[in-house]
């Protein structure tokens, strides 16, 4: 059956997930896209072949419960409106693109979304609303943590752990049985050979620290 189903931000990532919508359509019908919830367009504005509902405040006050799409890269904003919209929708459905296949020992939590050219092996784990954008390699016995955002290309060996909310950037890489710490952000291109602590930025080949935030600087 088709249900209902509403993308929260009308930017770019927010775009890319109605274009995966239509994929995931085009192989088996699922989803009608009402349109986008954007705090910052003006109703009725035309995003591809859609619209803007309106604000958020437009979802929590609608009169349908519809399933949402959070289309949004930051790790902290998905957390936020995860939380805050959470009563007022029908569910965060997964959304996998038809080409890529989830070996049975993936478990995959909602929200999360797997895009085109990914590869997801065995015996791993995709925390709840974490994105893995296109191209990304997800390798045996990994743990992406809830919230966490790997952009494109990015590369996980095997036995990797990426905390909540961490932020990987185009085309970093990581080697095998590394740990990178909750709410850390990877620089774009980054190879990262040992552990990261949580709440840093690292950038470099080999990837290193070169700031650190205190704990809970994601929720403001």
């Amino acid at each position: 059956m088709v249900q209902p189903l509403v993308i929260v931000g009308a930017g770019g990532h927010g775009r890319e997930m109605a274009a995966l919508v239509a994929e995931i359509n085009a192989a088996a019908p699922r989803w009608e896209l009402l349109g986008f919830v954007d705090d910052g367009r003006e109703p009725g504005t035309a995003v591809g072949d859609s619209r803007v509902l309106g604000g958020a405040e437009w979802l929590l006050n609608s009169t349908i419960a519809p399933h949402v799409v959070l289309g949004l890269g930051s790790p902290a904003l998905k957390r936020r409106l995860a939380e805050r919209l959470r009563p007022r929708v029908a569910g965060f459905p997964a959304l996998v693109h038809p080409g890529v296949t989830l070996h049975p020992s993936a478990r995959v939590g909602e929200g999360v979304q797997v895009c085109a050219g990914c590869v997801v092996t065995v015996d791993l784990e995709i925390g709840a609303f974490a994105t893995l954008n296109r191209l990304c390699t997800v390798s045996h016995d990994c743990r992406v943590g809830e919230y966490a955002t790997l952009a494109p290309g990015v590369l996980l060996a095997g036995a990797v752990h990426v905390g909540e909310g961490a932020d990987l950037g185009i085309g970093c890489s990581v080697i095998q049985g590394v740990r990178i710490g909750a709410w850390s952000i990877v620089g774009a291109g980054a190879a990262v050979v040992r552990d990261l602590p949580a709440d840093c930025t690292a950038v470099g080949v080999p990837a290193r620290p070169i700031r650190q935030r205190a704990a809970g600087w994601y929720l403001n």
